[in-house]
């Protein structure tokens, strides 16, 4: 990769300054070493300077064996600064980085050791080989007393810390068994200063200590009737459709989904309902005004297509519009710009406390959420779970494949190493990112958006595997808890077309429409439910899916005419069908 920093590329005096800072160690003075930092912090050209030379590395760790405390914290810093790339994580592991971590964190002259925790924080984070590696028995035990250290901003970053090694499964496997670490956590949920209780939540949920972390944060507890289940389905702006069922549950109920479900599933367009019901509280007239206005700022809402009335300036940029989308698809092999649909789940997604991963907003007290994705970097392409939880102690979990071409390691599947017999072994999947890149993932939708890649994996669409995600909100259910019940679920479709003859066309293009029709049908799904429910009787099922020609809709569809119809033949349905909704909203207010 190119170096664009300025100090480097224009050779400006401060390159001779990095120099001096690595290849001279009389040059260790904590101002000069705050500079340095500073310069790595701003600037991605400083960090590739400083990171491309082993005897960088190096030196750093050097400077954290220090006497002097300033020069360490600024050496943690810029440690910090650089974390994230795998190649200088391989590098910090061939230097021995725990070393210098295990001596700091020992030294009792080291009164508040707040840049090795974050170092250490960070480090973890970025690799799970980095932090498998940090995790030795002194380290724990250094960690565990930092719990209680005076600063309450030393026992915050202490358990961030925790938590983030645990993010490694063998890392989790080990801490689970510890009791002592248990207590000690459950201990820390109940101090005086509120952002070391969240802290210490957060590492019980990242380590799958489920019912530790009810009671630490007060949560609802499960049902003893059994869980209830939501699951919604994809289909770009047809999931208006979803949205005004949601609102006649809402309103035969009196309460927002959240409140009435213990675990909330979607895939592409319901993995968007799914995050604002459960994750972000919503009501179901918050989700319509949010869906709405995504729909017109992501799909460029055109002028309706009977408008007789409309001026030829908004013909002509009607045809424009539909001209550059034609263009893009060629160029870009997308039909609209994924940046516009991104910044705008950034903004719905921002958390006013910081909690912007998915586990991070487990310490709420709000159902399980997950949304399932393609994870398309595999062969065959993988359903993948992105989740605001952690499986319980124990789970099996899927295995991990290394990719030939690249040695990156890649997720594998779950069925291949589930053996007859066996336990239920989760999906691939992950708590570990952020909320709008989980979404983001869900919708990738091909031809309407790009797919959607953390610069390790690509995700499309999870409409391609499980438009219809009941299935797998059931597999999350039984893993979740093992030993309950589920009493009901709820199960949203965005409507349907009904069966008709297919015109005649040029078959290699029926052959491509089939292919789509039957990777994102809902039906499938429905037909494998409806043979093997009726075998747990124990179990309240309701399906809802309009199908009606008023249905028949692109999913970019933006024209007010078309969402009418949509909106009529959605409400002809509830209307036809009123004694099921009161079936399934009686069966939702049964006391647990």
């Amino acid at each position: 990769m190119e170096n664009t920093s300025y100090f480097v590329a224009s050779k400006h005096k401060l390159s001779t300054f990095f120099s001096l800072i690595f290849r001279s160690p009389t040059a260790y003075h904590p101002l000069l070493a705050s500079a340095m930092s500073r310069l790595i912090m701003q600037n991605q050209g400083n960090r590739l300077f400083v990171d491309q030379d082993e005897n960088n590395v190096q030196q750093l760790l050097r400077m954290m064996n220090s006497d002097n405390h300033r020069l360490i914290e600024q050496a943690c810093s810029s440690l910090s600064n650089l974390a994230g790339d795998d190649l200088y994580s391989e590098m910090l592991i061939k230097f021995d980085i725990m070393k210098p971590i295990e001596s700091v964190l020992k030294s009792p002259e080291l009164e508040d050791p707040v840049s090795v925790l974050q170092a250490m924080a960070t480090l973890a984070y970025g690799s799970d080989t980095m932090a498998q590696k940090m995790l030795t028995p002194d380290v724990l035990r250094s960690l565990e007393k930092l719990f209680i250290h005076k600063n309450p901003e030393v026992q915050r970053l202490a358990l961030v810390a925790l938590g983030n090694l645990g993010f490694c499964r063998e890392n989790r496997h080990i801490l689970v068994t510890s009791k002592r670490l248990r207590e000690l956590l459950i201990c820390r949920t109940a101090t005086p200063e509120p952002r070391v209780n969240k802290a210490a939540a957060r590492a019980l949920a990242i380590l799958g200590e489920n019912e530790c972390l009810r009671r630490a944060i007060r949560g609802r507890p499960v049902p003893k009737r059994g869980i209830c289940i939501l699951s919604l389905d994809g289909g770009g702006m047809k999931g208006l459709a979803t949205v005004q069922i949601l609102q006649e549950i809402q309103k035969r109920t009196g309460k927002r989904m959240h409140e009435m479900f213990d675990l909330i599933c979607g895939t592409s367009t319901g993995g968007i309902f799914a995050s604002a019901l459960g994750i972000k509280s919503m009501s179901a007239d918050q989700l319509e005004e949010i869906y709405r206005n995504l729909g017109k700022v992501v799909f460029s809402e055109p002028v309706p297509k009977n408008n007789k009335g409309a001026s030829w300036r908004n013909k002509f940029d009607r045809l424009y519009r539909s001209s550059s989308q034609n263009f893009r698809v060629v160029a870009k092999g997308s039909k609209h710009d994924a940046e516009k649909l991104e910044r705008l789940l950034q903004d719905m997604c921002a958390d006013e406390d910081g909690d912007d991963l998915l586990i991070e907003t487990a310490v709420k007290n709000i159902p399980k959420v997950c949304l399932v994705s393609t994870l398309a970097s595999v062969t065959p392409a993988q359903p993948f779970i992105f989740r605001n939880y952690q499986y319980p102690v124990g789970t099996p979990e899927a295995p991990v494949a290394t990719s030939e071409s690249s040695g990156t390691t890649m997720p594998g599947s779950a069925a291949t190493s589930t053996q007859v017999g066996c336990k239920r072994s989760a999906f691939v999947g992950s708590c570990k990112h952020l909320l709008w890149q989980a979404i983001r993932a869900s919708c990738a939708a091909p031809y309407y958006l790009d797919d959607f890649s953390d610069g390790i994996y690509r995700w499309l669409d999870g409409a391609l595997l499980a438009n219809n995600p009941t299935i797998f909100s059931i597999r999350e259910a039984q893993l979740l808890w093992p030993d309950t019940k589920i009493d009901c679920i709820v199960s949203i479709g965005s409507g349907s077309l009904p069966t008709k003859a297919r015109k005649g066309g040029w078959r290699y293009l029926d052959a491509g429409q089939v292919l789509i029709e039957s990777a994102c049908s809902v039906d499938h799904a429905e037909e494998a439910l409806r043979t093997l429910l009726p075998m747990h009787p124990e179990i309240h099922y309701f399906r809802f899916n309009p199908v009606d020609e008023r249905c028949g809709m692109e999913l970019d569809e933006t024209d007010p005419t078309v969402w009418m119809n949509l909106e009529a033949a959605t409400k002809d349905y509830i209307e036809r069908n009123s004694e099921s909704f009161k079936n399934a909203c009686e069966r939702l207010l049964v006391p647990s």
